[in-house]
């Protein structure tokens, strides 16, 4: 009975044990399951961390909350790594039991829980740790989206919400990125297409040959600067930038870069461009007209009525163009008071024919601007592609042609482009080169003609005249190479060299001879004349008032009221000032009050009529009888004849110079001419 007892108690036991052993195998599955899910958890929020870490430096995030991405993910590196040593600790807890039947349950339950603990403490370090992160992301100032390699929202902040106007936890994680524009599409925030234009366009963009940096244009005006960035092991980063001022200023800079800022209009950049379109679609299509135009006495309007007055009639001409033409056409303003045109689809010379005579009849209308009234005419040159060519330098060159052709045809014309025109331009552009070529050479020359003083009867000074001699052309005369010079900006350089060579030379003749020097309108753009004047009175040692220095009165019209400042200070030098050609330009008494002259010279053009009948007698006898009484020398000029000679003399002129004395000499010949007139045999005039 007692075996019997022995082997029930026994078989009772077994049972028990058995529960146990049960009740061990299900606590350490229970247990098992919780700690590989907690690793697998674990390691999904660090791999998470390491992406937004890596995303930061990849995208060359502000330090600020860079660092705290990096930190953070720094932080949860060893938190990962102690709950993988917890986890494989455990599973050797579990074997060890397995192998170690004699360990009580008590024992192993107590372990368990206290590792449990630890568990659930290194969890509540991690969800910390992540808050500190999420909430350096909500104080970013770009909107940010982190998805992983299936395109599934893993991270997002406050302020994508608020770029594209959405409600807060419109866009979760978990999302899918077509499901995050899906929400953009259906809030309005994205542009006017359809949903499945731009879900195809995302699909596009998550590509892998999309283009890093997108702009989306909002509806409400706002532009959005977007930056993708892939991460390693798949996934990418998107970055949202507010750039509406931005994209606005660059878009101002690119505006001004390619417009003229006066009227507004195309500069030459944006011509150019244009025009080499205008090429293209000429090449396959229909031809198309090149007009330069350039206004008539807008000069004077800007100088006489100042540069906000002239600025006021760009824009008026600028309105009265844009008026003329279609929007197919463009007008340009070239600079100064230059436009150009180009007028599209000319099949024949008719077409830029009937736009340029509609121009000149609008241009030409008078303008009623804000305190004046004016008007200007305009001058139009024509070429036409492909029949002058193709090139854009080859057409502008053509139309600045015929510009210059009409322009020399009396103004407010237009003309054609003609072939012998080109032979014309080729002359003058080989003419500037030689004119440069001379200059830098120092090719030219000073020839002087004599001014003969009426009273003493003798040669009382020389006029310096500036002399050309081509290699192969031979003499050049000057007005042919002078007006050249004005145009390409040679003659103050040319005038400073004239102005040093006559001093020097004039300092070798006999005292009381003075030298007769003309200055250009263009040097008296800036007071660095008088300073001119000076060095060259300096370096040659001739005393200031040997020095006369000739104007034409359009240099008083040259912002009158400088001109007539720096007039003074030539003055004060002790320099003479004598007004040339007095009568054949803008002539005004003005002038005379506003400056006193030391000399008017009367022009060889009224010189020439004096002995004939209905001539110009009267207007030199008015010219000598004005001088004497503002007590100011003349000089008439051109005397070619015994009998003007004589009839000079008679009314009163004090000083002659031509032909009948002598022609222009080189300083060489003065010594003679002066022996001739001035010697004890001298000539009688």
């Amino acid at each position: 009975m007692q075996g019997k007892a022995e082997r029930q108690g026994t078989a009772d036991r077994r049972p028990a044990s058995r529960g146990g052993e049960g009740g061990r195998e299900t606590l350490r599955g229970s247990v098992g399951r919780d700690v590989r899910r907690a690793g697998l958890a674990v390691c999904l929020i660090v791999a998470g961390a390491a992406a937004v870490a890596l995303a930061a430096v990849s995208l060359s995030m502000p330090g600020l909350w860079a660092a705290t991405v990096l930190a953070a993910a720094a932080a949860l590196v060893p938190v990962s790594l102690a709950l993988l040593r917890l986890a494989r600790r455990l599973d050797g807890a579990m074997r060890a039991a397995d192998d170690s039947a004699a360990m009580c349950a008590e024992t192993t339950a107590l372990t368990v829980a206290a590792d449990i603990a630890v568990l659930k403490r290194s969890e509540a370090v991690l969800s910390e740790r992540i808050a500190r992160l999420n909430a350096a992301l909500d104080t970013l100032s770009l909107g940010f989206l982190l998805y992983d390699r299936d395109h599934r929202l893993l991270v997002v902040n406050r302020r994508y919400h608020e770029i594209y106007r959405l409600p807060s936890g419109a866009v979760t994680p978990g999302m899918s990125a077509r499901e995050v524009l899906r929400r953009n599409v259906q809030a309005g925030s994205e542009a006017e297409r359809s949903e499945a234009e731009q879900l195809a366009e995302i699909g596009a963009l998550m590509g892998s040959g999309a283009a890093p940096a997108q702009i989306q244009h909002l509806p409400d005006g706002r532009v959005v600067a977007v930056e993708i960035q892939p991460i390693d092991g798949g996934g990418f980063v998107a970055i949202y930038e507010e750039a509406t001022e931005r994209w606005n200023a660059e878009a101002r800079i690119a505006h001004m870069a390619r417009h003229d800022a006066v009227t507004d209009l195309p500069n030459r950049v944006l011509l150019r461009e244009r025009i080499e379109g205008a090429i293209t679609q000429a090449r396959r299509e229909t031809g198309f007209a090149m007009l330069c135009l350039d206004l008539d006495n807008f000069k004077q309007v800007n100088d006489t009525l100042g540069h906000a007055v002239g600025d006021e009639l760009l824009r008026a001409v600028a309105h009265r163009l844009r008026a003329c033409v279609r929007e197919v056409d463009t007008v340009a303003r070239l600079g100064g008071d230059e436009f150009a045109i180009i007028q599209a689809g000319v099949t024949t010379p008719a077409d830029a024919a009937t736009l340029a005579q509609r121009i000149l009849d609008v241009v030409s209308a008078p303008y009623a601007l804000t305190h004046h009234s004016v008007i200007v005419g305009v001058s139009i040159g024509i070429a036409l592609a492909p029949g002058d060519g193709l090139e854009a330098e080859r057409l502008m060159q053509c139309a600045d042609v015929a510009l210059y052709r009409a322009k020399g045809d009396g103004r407010g014309v237009f003309r054609f482009f003609e072939a012998e025109m080109d032979a014309r331009l080729q002359a003058r552009r080989s003419l500037e080169l030689d004119l440069r070529a001379a200059f830098e050479a120092e090719a030219f020359d000073l020839h002087y003609q004599p001014i003969y003083d009426l009273s003493a009867e003798r040669i009382c000074g020389f006029e310096a005249l500036l002399r050309w001699t081509h290699p192969t052309r031979g003499r050049v005369s000057p007005a042919e190479f002078v007006p050249l010079a004005e145009e390409i900006g040679l003659i103050v350089p040319l005038g400073e060299w004239v102005l040093r060579r006559a001093c020097r030379e004039a300092a070798g003749w006999p005292e009381g001879l003075k030298v007769a020097v003309n200055v250009s309108a263009a040097q008296f753009t800036s007071s660095a004349l008088i300073g001119t004047v000076k060095a060259a009175l300096a370096e040659s040692g001739l005393p200031a008032r040997r020095l006369e220095l000739e104007i034409t009165e359009s240099v008083l019209l040259v912002n009158g009221s400088a001109t007539v400042a720096i007039l003074h200070g030539l003055r004060n030098l002790g320099t003479r000032i004598a007004m040339d050609d007095f009568g054949t330009g803008y002539s005004s008494l003005s002038y005379l009050r506003s400056f006193p002259f030391d000399k008017m010279k009367v022009d060889q053009s009224f010189t020439r009529d004096l002995t004939v009948e209905q001539g110009s007698g009267f207007i030199v006898r008015a010219v000598v009888s004005l001088a004497s009484s503002l007590g100011m020398t003349t000089t008439a000029e051109g005397v070619e004849t015994p009998e003007q000679l004589a009839w000079l003399r008679e009314e009163g002129c004090d000083e002659v110079q031509g032909y009948l004395f002598s022609p222009p000499v080189p300083a060489c010949a003065l010594p003679a001419l002066l022996e001739t007139w001035n010697g004890r045999t001298r000539r009688a005039a």
